[in-house]
């Protein structure tokens, strides 16, 4: 009877120029092929009995697994079939089997989609030798395909123990755990992913998220990639011919790249890095679908579609601190309040015109969020607009000077226009704040920014951000503002804002002096900028 080897999509069965090899060396070679295709066949049989010690991991698992080796909270966004809770369920085994004692928390949709969809990945990969052991005092692992693992828990021998829960239940199920890890998955809630936080700080723990994106931009994928910086980008063969995320290049789709959040980081699990998944019936699937859909399905990357105001602003504009220029012209806009902070942003304009956002207050490295991502399309109130508000004039002037000392000097200041004007009570009685900000000692001057259209200042600002994305940054094509990484909530809001919330929406006031900075045409001066011309005549 004729051998028909296994079909295997990673252990490929010998080329037809290559057994032609084997057998011009004759009886030698024969078996030489007859071993190795022996030995592939027992390499498939282990894979199938033991994938914990024998699973094939593609590489994109290794990105993974560096990426969250530096940080606590790791979001894997996939294309469907991409492998992503292939990935997440084998590294909670691994994190049960290799620490005594360790807590972990698997958590999904719905019982049903546990008992349906983790369960019996987690249980794959549980080594062999313990699916079936005896049940002890402590060990306990009874798991059926009907009804998953036994009370939704099991106990491996080394006392390490793994529950499973859902978002269905009540979020008081999580209150006062200590974990290890926590895997959550498929469009995990955002008040969840806060409480969750909390439970692995004790034990150094580990978050992993793992979701296509099907309901597209929500509050949970905001949290992440709202502000995030793309570490890495791979060629995006269903898309080829255009700039599909700003900030990378022509054919190409965000990779890995760094959260939000200091310690967080995200990685994409294009479907096609999945060997095990026929990405030839993707692309017949994807055929004539929009490009939404095709980053979404493929690429596992959910669009921002709420209409935000600075579509060009992307991870070029950002640059780290010690890359702004020292010298240059310096402005500051400042858009303030009465009972919470005002928020100021400083500018620098360097002798070529080019923009940089320098500094910021509140900051967040010190305060916070201005803005945090929440349910509405500008996001929610963070800490640093109440921290310490409701200073008055003379406690901000002291703020402004010990932020900019004693040698910094400052061209031009600009304030909100109608804000600027409002009369409030001085020491002689109804005066604006204009006023009381030249009062006493410290006075300093500001001048009214121009009451330009909010539509006007963003063009302006949008013209700033411009440059050709399809073409390498370059001294004739690059944009005319950047940022420092520092300015976290200017960059959080050049990201979130829509203006869909009006006057009240959250991330406005950075944009605000963002807008009162540009309608003032702030340029760079030296000595001869303002300097009369010689008259000439015949």
């Amino acid at each position: 009877m004729a051998f028909t080897p296994t079909p295997h999509p990673v252990l490929k069965v010998p080329s037809k120029k290559r057994m032609l090899e084997f057998k011009k060396r004759g009886e030698k070679g024969l078996d030489e092929l007859a071993d190795l295709l022996k030995k592939r066949e027992e390499l498939i049989r282990l894979e199938k009995n033991d994938p914990y010690r024998y699973g094939f991991e593609p590489e994109n698992w290794k990105d993974a697994d560096a990426l969250w080796a530096d940080c606590s909270e790791l979001l894997i966004q996939g294309g469907n079939r991409a492998g992503k809770s292939e990935f997440a369920a084998k590294r909670v085994v691994q994190a049960l089997t290799q620490k005594r004692n360790a807590k972990v928390w698997v958590l999904g949709m719905t019982a049903q989609s546990s008992v349906r969809d983790q369960q019996p990945l987690v249980y794959k990969y549980i080594p062999e030798e313990w699916k079936s052991l005896k049940k002890t005092k402590v060990q306990n692992v009874s798991y059926s395909q009907k009804n998953g693992f036994t009370e939704n828990t099991f106990v491996l021998p080394n006392g390490s123990q793994c529950w499973f829960m859902n978002y269905s239940q009540e979020m008081r199920v999580i209150e006062g755990g200590e974990v290890d890890m926590i895997w959550a998955d498929e469009l995990v809630p955002l008040p969840w992913i806060e409480t969750l936080r909390y439970r692995l700080v004790t034990r150094s723990g580990k978050l992993i998220i793992t979701f296509t994106p099907v309901d597209g931009y929500t509050p949970t994928v905001k949290e992440y990639v709202n502000g995030m910086k793309i570490l890495e980008t791979r060629s995006s063969p269903l898309l080829p011919d255009a700039v599909n995320v700003p900030g990378c290049g022509v054919g190409q789709m965000p990779y890995t790249a760094k959260g939000r959040k200091e310690n967080s980081r995200i990685i994409w699990f294009f479907t096609a890095m999945n060997p095990y998944n026929p990405i030839a019936e993707m692309e017949k699937t994807l055929k004539g679908e929009t490009s939404i859909q095709i980053k979404l399905r493929a690429y596992g990357f959910a669009q921002n579609l709420t209409g935000n105001q600075f579509p060009k602003f992307c991870h070029t504009h950002v640059l780290e601190a010690k890359d702004i220029p020292k010298e240059g012209t310096n402005y500051i806009a400042v858009d303030p309040a009465w009972s919470r902070n005002w928020f100021m942003v400083w500018l620098r304009v360097d002798e070529k015109g080019r923009k940089y956002i320098y500094r910021e207050w509140p900051d967040r490295k010190s305060f916070g969020e201005w803005a945090i991502p929440g349910e509405k399309p500008d996001g929610s109130i963070g800490p640093a607009q109440s921290v310490g508000g409701g200073r008055g004039v003379n406690e901000i002037k002291d703020i402004i000077r010990s932020l900019e000392g004693p040698d910094e000097e400052i061209e031009e200041r600009y304030i909100d226009p109608r804000a600027g004007a409002t009369q409030a009570a001085g020491r002689e009685g109804g005066t604006s704040i204009i006023d009381l900000l030249e009062e006493g000692e410290d006075s300093m001057y500001f001048r009214q920014a121009a009451g330009i259209s909010i539509a006007n200042g963003l063009t302006i600002v949008n013209d700033w951000l411009n440059y050709d994305q399809n073409e390498p940054v370059t001294a004739l094509n690059e944009p005319n503002m950047y940022v420092s990484e520092d300015c976290g909530n200017v960059i959080y809001s050049l990201q979130e804002w829509t203006n869909r919330d009006g006057d009240k929406g959250s991330s406005k006031d950075p944009v605000d002096c963002l807008r009162y900075l540009a309608v003032m045409e702030p340029i760079y001066v030296s000595d001869s900028t303002f300097k009369a011309s010689t008259v000439q005549g015949y």
